[in-house]
């Protein structure tokens, strides 16, 4: 099994192949997604921004923003609201849970906090959920069916419209420890859309779009972690022109490729504040000369589960040349 994890990316929106195995998700609480240790009752956040303007390029993240602003959780660690405390009232949603005989989440039902109305409702069995319906004004609007393999890893997701029709379909190929070597995905007329492949023998990655006529729109092949052949119809940002590849000790590579064939690689380090990696210490984002161009930098003040309750993060980027700050974070934590 390669140590690598793989992350395809395209434009501003990024694909995550593989982050996570499924057995790591399922034992995580909401809270533990959320970063948030201990038994937590409610978080509450006081976000300051400072003004300064700065954007990182497409591929893996630096800056972390607040995962769950204002939010509460039972003594399980399920989430039960999650949102925006504003000057006059609450804005998100409150989630209503449902358990088996043994205690499991079998239900979990999304009530929209302002309109009290029902906008998701997430079915979860054995391995994960396995149904998640969208509501708009009490009518379906779209829905997903998900489904795994004997070993609990994701084998397809199936997107459903309003009417029940189909609309696309994703297909994953996992190993028994937990490595995905391939994914496709076909629209609504079962045309592929892409599909990428992963060799853990070779550690190669090969990733192939296709137009709706069926006709190849992009190719890129990564072997051990650097891209050694590229291709593309058009010169505009597209799914799948960029790959990077998380090599452990806090390092990364993110390349992105262009319709000539050239590619740009990046070097991305990160330092963390504690054990498991729950607060980033700092991140930056490297040339493949070594050159800083961009980065985040992070200030914790802890509580006793080791929860930060104060933060200051500062940035440094082509319009900050020197570190400024970017944003001032306060929360108080409640617990049970």
């Amino acid at each position: 099994m390669s140590p690598r994890h793989r992350v395809m990316l395209v434009a501003a929106v990024v694909l995550l192949i593989q982050v996570r195995s499924v057995s790591q998700e399922r034992r995580q609480t909401d809270a533990q997604q959320d970063d948030l240790a201990g038994p937590v009752k409610s978080v509450a956040t006081m976000v300051v921004q400072s003004g300064v303007q700065w954007e990182q390029p497409d591929g893996p993240t630096l800056f972390f923003p607040v995962s769950c602003r204002d939010c509460e959780y039972d003594p399980d660690g399920a989430k039960t609201r999650a949102g925006t405390i504003g000057e006059t009232s609450f804005f998100g949603e409150n989630l209503q849970i449902d358990r088996d005989g043994k205690g499991k989440v079998i239900e979990r039902r999304v009530i929209d906090a302002t309109t009290g109305e029902l906008t998701r409702d997430d079915v979860l069995g054995t391995h994960g959920i396995t149904r998640q319906t969208a509501y708009n004004h009490g009518v379906v609007s779209s829905s997903q069916r998900f489904h795994y393999d004997e070993k609990g890893h994701l084998s397809e997701i199936l997107s459903l419209d309003a009417k029940g029709n189909q609309s696309d379909r994703t297909n994953y190929t996992t190993t028994e420890d937990g490595v995905t070597t391939e994914t496709t995905q076909w629209g609504q007329a079962g045309q592929m859309r892409f599909q990428q492949l992963y060799d853990p023998e070779t550690d190669t990655d090969t990733i192939t779009t296709f137009d709706d006529a069926g006709a190849i729109k992009l190719f890129l092949l990564a072997v051990q972690g650097r891209v050694t052949s590229f291709w593309a119809r058009s010169s505009e940002r597209q799914f799948g022109d960029s790959i990077a590849f998380f090599k452990g000790g806090g390092n990364a590579e993110s390349t992105h490729c262009h319709a000539d064939g050239k590619c740009d690689r990046f070097l991305i380090h990160y330092e963390y504040s504690d054990h498991p990696q729950r607060n980033p210490g700092s991140a930056e984002w490297r040339d493949a000369s070594g050159n800083l161009l961009y980065a985040v930098y992070y200030e914790y003040e802890m509580d006793q589960y080791r929860n930060w309750t104060h933060r200051k993060v500062w940035v440094i980027g082509p319009n900050q040349p020197e570190r400024s700050l970017y944003e001032e974070d306060s929360r108080i934590i409640v617990y049970w």
